[in-house]
């Protein structure tokens, strides 16, 4: 019994020494946050992009596009090919109208340089919108642009002008562009009254415009409008970026509403900003 207590001493002891001069179990790394190339709004431009660009990184999808106050994700997280739009960020407040819009004259690059989406009525016959957009992948941002929309009804004939501007990042290749109008319906969706492609050429920084038709012309409705109901326009698009292989897409924006059609007066807005 003594040689068993003796035992049973001597076992406890290294146990104790053991537990005192074991080394302590090293924590589990931390892994490093994934790199992410952020929103550059220093020059105080852009900033209404933010909330959009702060969802983009958090859900980090392969390829997306901030335009309009919604973020569209053209590839999700793991690379598969979507179309999916998410509503992130409130449409800023109409601008004072501005009747300049040739090139060289028109104010475009202040105007509604800090928002998501401003629309301005010109006239009863002349409105035009403009979305500041963002793109990029699963690692940030990758470029910025704008897109500028200007209707200016012939009678009952809907026209339209259409430019991107390009603001940072690669050379901006657009794919499929419409101008398409819509036939306001209530309960169900609405009706089409002609869909119109635009033909625009690549942004960069040594040709950072692109206009449809052109600066000065206009690009016309497939057709003339000559129903006494509710009206308005559709403008999206998709596009490539130098370097990149994803296709992404930009949000759909809107001049407004208009109606009076077939009046002799032709056609004429009665809501800018455009709502849903």
């Amino acid at each position: 019994m003594k040689i068993l207590r003796s035992l049973t001493t001597a076992l406890a002891a290294c146990l104790a020494l053991a537990m005192v001069t074991a080394p302590p179990v090293a924590a589990a790394p931390e892994h490093a946050p994934l790199p992410w190339t952020a929103l550059d709004t220093s020059d105080g431009q852009d900033a209404g992009l933010g909330p959009c660009v702060n969802e983009a990184h958090r859900t980090r999808p392969d390829a997306w596009t901030c335009m309009g106050g919604v973020l569209r994700v053209t590839a999700d997280s793991r690379g598969k090919t979507t179309d999916t739009v998410y509503t992130v960020a409130e449409n800023t407040p109409a601008s004072p109208a501005a009747r300049a819009a040739a090139p060289g004259r028109d104010d475009y690059d202040s105007w509604c340089e800090n928002g998501t989406i401003c629309a301005r009525q010109i006239n009863d016959y002349t409105a035009e919108v403009k979305g500041n957009g963002a793109y990029g992948d699963s690692k940030g941002v990758i470029g910025t642009f704008d897109v500028v929309y200007r209707q200016s009804f012939d009678g009952n004939l809907p026209r339209w002008r259409t430019l991107i501007d390009w603001d940072s990042g690669p050379e901006v290749n657009p794919g499929s562009w419409t101008n398409t109008c819509r036939v306001n319906l209530s309960g169900r969706p609405d009706d089409y009254c002609g869909r119109n492609n635009v033909n625009l050429t690549s942004i960069n920084a040594a040709a950072p415009r692109a206009w449809w038709p052109s600066g000065d012309r206009w690009s016309y409705n497939a057709q003339r409008l000559t129903g006494s109901g509710k009206y308005h326009d559709d403008h999206e698009g998709e596009f490539t970026a130098f370097g990149h292989r994803q296709l992404f897409k930009a949000g759909v924006l809107h001049t407004g509403r208009w109606t009076k059609c077939n009046t002799r007066t032709g056609c004429q807005y009665y809501q800018v900003p455009w709502t849903p």
